[in-house]
């Protein structure tokens, strides 16, 4: 049976998300100023939606594509803190054997945790491949009628900056047309780079502007909210999983950090 409870085991996303907040701190404050790694996107704030949306992807079908800020994700589907350093660090052991930047994630079929397919660089560029699975799963279901795909799902991660890119448009018009099982996760920390929503998403709120696309489901919330992240993203994966076609998890965090190690956050008040 796929896991779609909404109360998790506390203590294993408790370690895995300080285990996140303390490797982006390792890298900040050692790695980073000592050149030994040259990318550096700090995750903190992000993890607890990621980690717990991670947890819920336990069929042997399903699968995911991520972005830059995908560690915590990675993390609790199964990579471990050698070969996380390792990535940042272009060394072997990594996914891709030193040969990407660090935050480039990936995880083939067949080893015991959610299919990921290899990051891209270019933003909003995850979309379109997760669509491309989730027709497969159809496929697989409805032309093969092959039960060992029914409930399985896709998933396409992205921060809210990328869904003023083409990929994002495309990959949501066909999902609604096809109601294929595709999970778009947009994790929306208010600054896209270094631009506030409001100057790249009018309105700033991507849920209230896709209210008007047909059979697509919309959940929005707090990520960060312990007793409300938990509920909505169960309440996302079971919809796709029982074929009712796409949903928009819309999930609002805090970016703690800059964009990346060297951002000076110029853009954002004292206050904040």
């Amino acid at each position: 049976m796929t896991k779609t409870s909404s109360s998790p085991d506390w203590a294993r996303v408790a370690r895995l998300l300080l285990t996140s907040r303390r490797l982006d701190e390792f890298e900040e404050r050692e790695l980073a100023p000592a050149n030994k790694v040259q990318y550096q996107f700090s995750a903190k704030g992000h993890e607890l939606s990621q980690i717990l949306l991670a947890l819920q992807l336990t069929h042997p079908h399903d699968a995911a594509t991520v972005y830059y800020r995908s560690r915590p994700f990675m993390l609790a589907s199964g990579l471990t803190l050698r070969e996380a350093l390792a990535a940042g660090m272009a060394k072997s052991g990594s996914s891709s054997e030193g040969r990407e930047v660090g935050v480039m994630f990936s995880r083939p079929p067949g080893q015991g945790a959610v299919t990921v397919f290899p990051t891209s660089g270019n933003v909003g560029a995850q979309y379109t491949p997760a669509a491309g699975w989730a027709q497969a799963i159809q496929y697989h279901q409805s032309a093969l009628q092959d039960r060992e795909w029914n409930r399985a799902i896709a998933l396409a991660h992205g921060g809210e900056g990328s869904v003023a890119a083409n990929g994002f448009w495309a990959a949501l018009n066909i999902a609604s047309t096809r109601k294929i099982p595709l999970l778009f996760y947009i994790e929306d920390n208010a600054f896209a780079i270094s631009v506030r929503s409001h100057m790249q998403t009018p309105g700033a709120d991507l849920s209230a502007n896709l209210r008007g696309f047909k059979n697509l489901c919309i959940i929005d919330g707090d990520g960060s909210d312990p007793n409300e992240a938990p509920q909505k993203v169960a309440e996302a994966v079971a919809n796709v999983r029982a074929g009712k076609g796409p949903c928009l998890l819309h999930l609002r965090v805090p970016r703690l950090m800059g964009h990346t190690f060297i951002d000076d956050q110029a853009y954002k008040t004292e206050t904040e």
